[in-house]
């Protein structure tokens, strides 16, 4: 045995540093084996894909070898990057500062942000000079002044803002002047760059990770290694930032309707070239708008539609936009200013970014990706999307990053990887299986009635609605919802009689405002949709009932999942089985896993959708999940949190 494997033994043992910080600290063979499993993989230099049940203690498992592996070289760093916020936070604010204060007190390390989330104190003080807040918003410039001497950070999560109000604030990366900037010594990002080189351990999100790759690796400090924790959000996210997407809201930037912008803060600028750039800036907006009004009137009233020829919407912008882009760069030319001239400059190259995703997106100039129209709320785009992102990673990831950790709850199915490793491109690499410590068979009741009806049948949805209401009335609150649409929670709420239950929605506030608010009644049931189905914690009483109404299958006429699902037919390979349903797992065990967070946690998870039991791959989502009881009776959950818990 190596002396590195050894003292990760020593960390873990009942006699060993961590469990002197405990009270009745107990071993946990799963954490150790996690941690020696990685371990071997740092030393030896391989990629590993590691499933942890809910209360193996991963976090620590991938600290102390990453740590301990790393430590005696200053130069190198590792990065550990995660989905959510709840579990950045634990990091940074839990266990790397415990890890600090009892066993590594020179550990350095950091919290990674993307640019946007820091004030530029060179655009604050361009919109002062200038005027660029609007009325109805002098409190909000009375409140960021004031913040903003004070502010260490510099960090938007310090101060209630309106993004609108910190778009105009916050750093763009290709507005940056960097070391010409005169507030360059005063800068918060520069500052939190600084910290960032000189960290062992950066924490950052799956969304700034690759953000960094796409960029060509200039976000983040070099770095030796990555954990990939809540690893099965990884191919999701990677598919956004490997994608392409046009749209525009750089007009604004230049001149807008409201008299704002770039052009009215140049020193010198002669009002006839003022009018002139002004007007074919108005050009290309009306230019913009027909285009984006035809993409939405094509898609008619449908929220997606994969748009399948090319050439679908005539390009109506490219060459006023190319016009504009040129006036910008022969502006920048002219200017004494080196200030103003690099902001004219990084203009002129969004211009040119942007016409270049147009034409990548309307003529369809890449393959195996999928090219789709979406509105959003009241924005429409159109997008490129990777079919297969598995061999974009190995290439651009995995085979120029080693080792590679990928861990979560949640990554096999039926005990198997393959799904998860082929859609990442990993095939054949190291997997270790670990299953929780809880006893799930004494502390979970599974729930499954048998009169629901098929989720496509006509009375499916007042069906689930009374029996949440059946369950309601055992559990008196204390129960969390989870949909696969926002729409099946408005037809649950126009039907249900809650008998004096508080009901919790997502989309009335902010998530940690909502589980907080859940946390503090008794009774109340908070309904969610995907977001609630993961990364949410809420340990102990608070939470006593979790309600599945819906298998979460992915929708095969999603532009995104259609073509991926084709992609597998081509190759002879059944979509529904090879994609969906191990998709459909993986989505199911995160639901699943929001009921128990600790080893005292007890409580009941009721699956509304009873092709769990009627149909064959059901079984699948049943041996996926740990071993517990089955109930069809609504009087065994009663008895269950009447008597036997």
């Amino acid at each position: 045995m190596s002396v590195e494997l050894a003292d990760i033994k020593t960390c873990f043992h009942g006699n060993g540093p961590i469990a002197s910080c405990f009270v009745n600290y107990e071993d946990r063979p799963q954490q150790l084996e996690m941690a020696g499993a990685i371990m071997n993989a740092l030393m030896e230099d391989r990629h590993l894909i590691v499933e942890a049940g809910t209360g193996v203690g991963k976090s620590l498992a991938y600290l102390i070898p990453l740590i301990k592996h790393f430590k005696s070289e200053d130069t190198q760093r590792v990065v550990v990057s995660t989905y959510t916020k709840t579990l950045q936070r634990q990091l940074v604010e839990n266990d790397l500062p415990f890890l600090k204060e009892h066993l590594f007190p020179e550990l350095r390390f950091t919290l990674c942000l993307g640019s946007e989330n820091y004030l530029c104190l060179r655009r604050l003080s361009l919109s002062r000079q200038h005027g660029l807040f609007e009325a109805g918003e002098e409190a909000d410039l009375s409140e960021l002044l004031s913040w903003a001497g004070d502010t260490e950070t510099g960090l938007h999560m310090e101060i209630a803002l309106p993004l609108k109000v910190w778009s105009k604030v916050s750093r763009e990366s290709d507005l940056c002047h960097g070391r010409d900037c005169r507030f360059y010594n005063k800068c918060f990002y520069q500052k939190a760059k600084v910290v960032e080189k000189k960290s062992q351990i950066l924490v950052t999100n799956h969304h700034l990770f690759f953000a960094n790759m796409a960029s060509g690796w200039n976000v983040l400090p070099e770095f030796q290694a990555v954990v990939f924790d809540e690893g099965h959000e990884i191919e999701r996210v990677a598919s956004d930032y490997l994608g392409v997407e046009a749209f525009y809201y750089l007009l604004n930037s230049i001149h807008s309707p409201r008299k704002k912008g770039m052009l009215l803060r140049l020193s010198g600028l002669d009002t006839g070239r003022l009018s002139e750039i002004a007007a074919l800036t108005e050009r290309v907006r009306q230019q913009g708008e027909r285009f984006f009004l035809n993409v939405s009137q094509w898609l008619d009233g449908q929220k997606s539609i994969r748009v399948r020829r090319k050439g679908q919407f005539m390009d109506i912008i490219t060459e006023h936009l190319d016009a504009l882009r040129e006036e910008i760069g022969n502006l920048a030319e002219t200017r004494t200013s080196e200030e103003e001239k690099r902001d004219l400059k990084a203009i002129e190259e969004r211009c040119r970014s942007f016409i270049q995703s147009l034409q990548i997106t309307v003529n369809q100039e890449l393959e195996r990706y999928v090219y789709w129209a979406e509105v959003d709320g009241r924005r429409t785009r159109l997008v490129a999307t990777p079919v297969e992102t598995g061999s974009i990673l190995r290439e651009h990831l995995f085979d120029v990053i080693s080792p590679v950790i990928i861990t979560s709850a949640t990554l096999s199915v039926r005990g198997s990887f393959s799904y998860i490793s082929g859609r990442l491109g990993l095939e054949g690499t190291e997997t270790l299986s670990l299953s929780s410590p809880f006893n799930y068979k004494k502390n979970v009741l599974l729930y499954i009635p048998e009169k629901i009806t098929d989720p496509r049948a006509d009375d499916y949805i007042p069906g689930i609605t009374g029996e949440i209401e059946k369950i309601l009335a055992v559990t008196g609150g204390r129960t969390l919802v989870l949909f696969t649409s926002y729409g099946m929670i408005e037809q649950v709420l126009k039907r249900i009689k809650l008998r004096g239950l508080r009901v919790l929605r997502q989309g009335d506030a902010d998530s940690y405002s909502l589980i907080e608010a859940f946390k503090a009644l008794d009774n109340t049931v908070l309904f969610g949709t995907y977001t609630f189905w993961q990364g949410i914690d809420i340990p102990g009483n608070d939470l006593q009932c979790v309600v599945i109404t819906k298998l979460p299958f992915a929708v095969p006429k999603d532009p995104v999942v259609e073509a991926r699902m084709e992609a597998i037919s081509a190759r002879g390979e059944d979509p529904f089985h090879k994609y969906q349903v191990p998709q459909a797992i993986i989505t199911f065990k995160q639901g699943f896993g929001r009921l128990v967070r600790t080893a005292t946690d007890r409580g009941i998870v009721a699956v509304l959708d009873t092709r769990i039991k009627r149909k064959a791959y059901g079984r699948a989502f049943l041996d996926s999940i740990p071993d517990i009881e089955i109930t069809a009776d609504i009087e065994a959950l009663r008895d269950k949190l009447s008597h036997q818990w």
